[in-house]
């Protein structure tokens, strides 16, 4: 019956498609066979050598490098080979194998090694599953003062070869040699007494032919222990080199560049060898992608020419460049030695403040590490200048010296117990807030357009009054934090389906705006796919992480092409919105418009406009009615507006009479009358606005009390006295005439008790 089983098992694998993805679960030859075609770009032409310092190499690590020994590694090697197969499915050799490797690590003096585990069932494709039980084998060489901080390096033992793996897959390029580098590492910092000062995690993965299971489980074990995983060094394949170019590829993964960056550095200082980027950055071929997906920064080394000999009996020693492999090995451990002197400093952020810029980074307790000096520039890039006297030993830094609504970059360092840095962090940047009361207007774009002038006149017409500043956002005309440090108030709109998606920069500036208290009115079409910058399936669900929640405090939105709307009708205290009679998106439906989204808000929301359509449902095109368009927050955090449709297609006078409520009552404060809170039981609402001859002033009193309501001028001087008397709790709605008032801005004041709340009015001419 075994040999039945081996018999169909070579079957199914020789019939395997060898270009499809692991999937859990599901027997898959990994690809990682790389377009020969694709560019490389070397790190001395990457923009991040540009900013950096040259850093002579530390005398202790050379020593190190120098004693990694081409012959041990060979040896290994050549033992390797001799097993035949290291196949994951032969049960007969898997534990065997792993013992092996094991008491490797045991001989070179190493106390703490151990075969980790796990259960893998397997379904081969034909409806054939196996399981069996595989076993990474991890050697740990502990940290003496940050030994909760993990540097993690390896790469899988176990090996494939067509047709029959299960008897010959002597696989000692893949991967035999990162058995032997990692093998070679661990001995070298045994001989020379080497004591890191963070935790070294020396593993060699099984079970990575089928589908990258050894590290899928490693790093999701890492994951659910919440283990401080600060970088992951893969190697894969690193000794195919006929030619014996002074090449070696760094495989990069996105949002960690800067541990390839580290790797790339690292290896050409101390090997001379040089490092080449390959453009793919989320290569999810070797054990370094399930790290990555764990959210764990990753690199991984391969050989600058892909064998020819992958998955072939001919993966044997004598096509292996084994001095190729030594200085590869070398680079390996160069990059773990850099990290433990000068470790890269982590997640640096910063945050825009009205006081300062607010620098932040994630803290090591590495007894070398004295703290990071801090670098800050006016320009993206550099050239940068020390801004700290001394290193900061904290992980926050305060930068009182900023100029108000200036934009600055940073970088830092870190600074170890000799002086020497490390290599420089990402650059972040920063502004500090200080708002005047001019409103921003900020125009969404496509490509490298402008506003046509007659979109530009009507907000013009609609603005009238209320001093702004226009910015056009496009390919080529991007914001910055210095722009949205000015401004308190923001008209964010885009007028057409086409706008310039929301990237990381522009994110950053809204969040540090939102956080210091700043207003923002969007109003345009597919909002959602906009702030979330992404295509949209409705109805769809808005993350509560996502920021065009964070802002508006949308749950969801939904949307029906063909639904027509014709106006927004008001909820709360506001004036119902129509649609011009004379715009429109289709000739057929003159004074009404489609492609509009609906929302439904979240607990903090408030429904402030409702979809009017000239249809009623079933009807597509009133599929929507009565759904909500329109949403409000006036937090104490902040304030947003949403509405999903242009302003610009509204009739005029009801565009302008919104947008001056907007900025001036929901947005503003009174001049010359004190700024007050307004607590929720009173609820104050006074419609229409602006008005004529009659004002409707409707609010709730808690218990029967004393009221007063005064109009007041916008200098706080007393125009008149609406009421001055005891009324009895409840909900009260009063009309008052307006016609004693000339046109102009009043104040409404109401004052109860210890209480005393404002809004604005505007008298318009009869």
């Amino acid at each position: 019956m075994k040999y039945l089983i081996h018999s169909v098992m070579i079957a199914l694998l020789a019939i395997l498609p060898l270009l499809l993805e692991a999937q859990d679960g599901i027997a898959r030859i990994v690809e990682k066979r790389p377009d020969p075609s694709a560019p490389l770009t070397r790190y001395s032409e990457t923009s991040y050598t540009h900013s950096r310092k040259v850093r002579a190499a530390d005398p202790a690590i050379t020593a190190m490098v120098s004693e990694v020994n081409a012959d041990t590694l060979r040896a290994t090697l050549q033992a390797l080979q001799n097993m035949g197969t290291r196949f994951m499915l032969n049960i007969d050799n898997n534990k065997p194998i792993a013992t092996t490797l094991m008491n490797r690590f045991l001989s070179y003096g190493y106390t703490d090694v151990k075969l980790d585990s796990f259960y893998l069932i397997i379904n081969n494709g034909g409806g054939l599953s196996d399981t069996t039980w595989q076993y990474n084998v991890v050697c740990t060489l502990a940290g003496s003062s940050a030994p909760q901080e993990i540097y993690v390096v390896g790469g899988h033992w176990d090996s494939y070869c067509q047709p029959d793996p299960f008897t010959n897959a002597p696989g000692v390029d893949d991967n035999g040699t990162a058995v032997a580098a990692t093998l070679e590492i661990a001995r070298v910092m045994k001989k020379m007494n080497y004591h890191p000062e963070t935790t070294i995690r020396f593993t060699l993965f099984a079970a990575e032919e089928l589908g990258l299971f050894g590290s899928r489980v490693a790093a999701i074990k890492a994951r659910l222990g919440e283990e401080d995983v600060r970088y992951m060094l893969n190697l894969d394949m690193i000794s195919n080199n006929p030619e014996d170019l002074p090449e070696v590829k760094v495989y990069q993964y996105l949002g960690y560049e800067w541990a390839g960056f580290c790797a790339a550095d690292a290896l050409e200082r101390y090997t001379g060898l040089t490092a080449v980027f390959p453009q793919d950055k989320m290569n999810d071929g070797s054990d370094s992608y399930p790290y990555w997906l764990q959210a764990f920064p990753s690199a991984y080394f391969e050989e600058i020419e892909f064998s020819p000999n992958w998955h072939l009996p001919s993966d044997t020693l004598g096509n292996c460049n084994v001095p190729y492999l030594a200085k590869v090995t070398g680079g390996a451990l160069a990059t773990l030695a850099e990290q433990q002197r000068s470790p890269y400093p982590q997640n640096l952020r910063a945050q825009s403040t009205r006081q300062d810029i607010v620098l932040r980074w994630k803290p090591t307790a590495n007894g070398f590490i004295k703290g990071v000096n801090i670098y800050r520039s006016d320009n993206t890039g550099g050239p940068y200048q020390k801004v700290s006297d001394t290193p900061a030993s904290d992980s926050i830094y305060h930068d009182a010296t900023a100029v108000e609504n200036r934009q600055y970059y940073y970088v830092i360092n870190t600074v170890n117990d000799s002086l020497r840095e490390s290599l420089p962090s990402d650059e972040v940047s920063g502004a500090r807030f200080s708002f005047n009361d001019t409103l921003l207007v900020l125009a969404n774009l496509k490509g490298s357009k402008t506003t046509p002038d007659s979109i530009r006149g009507f907000y013009h017409a609609i603005l009238d009054t209320i001093p702004y500043r226009w910015q056009d956002i496009n390919a080529d005309q991007q914001t910055k934090m210095s722009l949205f440090s000015r401004y308190r108030s923001i008209l964010w709109m885009s007028n057409s389906q086409e706008f310039e998606p929301m990237n990381s920069e522009m994110a950053q500036c809204v969040m540090a705006h939102k956080e210091n208290g700043g207003n923002i009115l969007f109003a345009g079409f597919t909002p959602a796919r906009f702030w979330i910058n992404s295509a949209i399936n409705y109805p769809s669900k808005v993350s509560e992480t996502a920021l065009f929640r964070q802002v508006f405090k949308v749950d969801s939105n939904d949307r029906k092409v063909q639904s027509m709307l014709f106006r927004a009708n008001a909820v709360r205290d506001y004036d119902s919105l129509h649609v011009d009679s004379l715009k429109f998106m289709d000739k057929q439906y003159i004074g009404q418009l489609y492609n509009v989204d609906v929302f439904a808000p979240a607990p903090e929301g408030t429904v402030i406009y409702r979809f009017d359509s000239r249809y009623d449902p079933p009807n597509p095109l009133g599929k929507m009615k009565n759904r909500p368009v329109g949403l409000e927050y006036m937090g104490d955090d902040h304030k947003s507006i949403l509405l999903s449709f242009p302003l610009y297609y509204l009739d005029t006078a009801d565009a302008r009479g919104f947008l001056h409520y907007v900025v001036t009552e929901k947005f503003s404060y009174p001049l010359g009358v004190k700024r007050t809170v307004d607590p929720d039981p009173l609820d104050l609402h006074i419609f229409p606005n602006p008005v004529q001859e009659v004002v409707n002033v409707s609010f709730i009193l808690p218990k029967p009390a004393p009221v007063r309501i005064l109009v007041v001028s916008a200098t706080g001087q007393v125009i008149s006295v609406w009421l001055d008397r005891r009324m009895e709790g409840g909900t009260q709605f009063l009309r008052f005439s307006t016609k004693s008032l000339l046109p102009g801005l009043y104040h409404v004041t109401l004052q109860t008790g210890n209480v005393e709340l404002h809004r604005k009015i505007i008298r318009q001419p009869d």
